[in-house]
């Protein structure tokens, strides 16, 4: 667990890595800050009448900042294209230029996704599912055992398949 008084410091980052993607519950593993304080602190960030709070708004801005980017790059394409031949000056060329390799830039890394491991989600989950039937249902683990090596070939085939591990 961190220490106490470590909000100064952890607060901002938690917040960075909320709006970059990540669970409050990937935060909690990672900066050793209860879930329970982790949302308290994006709790208090909510504004009187609004539906949502600073950490939820800035990862929106986030999300959409690809759409904006090419909105704009379009934008500016057409203006440049409705001008003379000859007309556009150069720095336009270059900011038209930059700007492009930005949004390039921006959707290579967008199509890459949060990145999650498939294949250890889906064994954390069965291994929660295991240790429940154990408990409560040792019919039922028999039967998840029995079925297992099907169950996981088609998780395989389905899921894997798409190079997304």
């Amino acid at each position: 667990m961190a220490e106490k008084g470590a909000r100064v410091q952890l607060e901002p980052l938690a917040r960075q890595m909320y709006v970059d993607g990540k669970s409050l519950t990937a935060i909690e593993a990672d900066l050793g800050v209860s879930r329970q304080t982790l949302s308290s602190w994006k709790s208090q960030t909510k504004k009187p009448g609004e539906e949502f709070d600073e950490w939820d708004k800035a990862r929106s801005r986030k999300a959409s900042f690809g759409l904006r980017m090419e909105a704009l790059l379009e934008r500016e394409l057409t203006f440049a294209e409705e001008r003379q031949p000859g007309a556009i000056e150069g720095c336009t060329l270059d900011n038209l230029s930059k700007l492009g390799a930005l949004v390039v830039k921006f959707k290579a890394v967008e199509s890459q996704g949060a990145g999650y491991d498939k294949a250890k989600v889906f064994l954390e989950n069965l291994q929660w599912v295991a240790a429940w039937l154990r408990e409560n249902d040792p019919e039922g683990l028999k039967v998840l055992a029995s079925n297992f090596d099907a169950m996981t070939m088609k998780f395989k085939t389905e899921c894997m398949s798409d190079g997304n591990a």
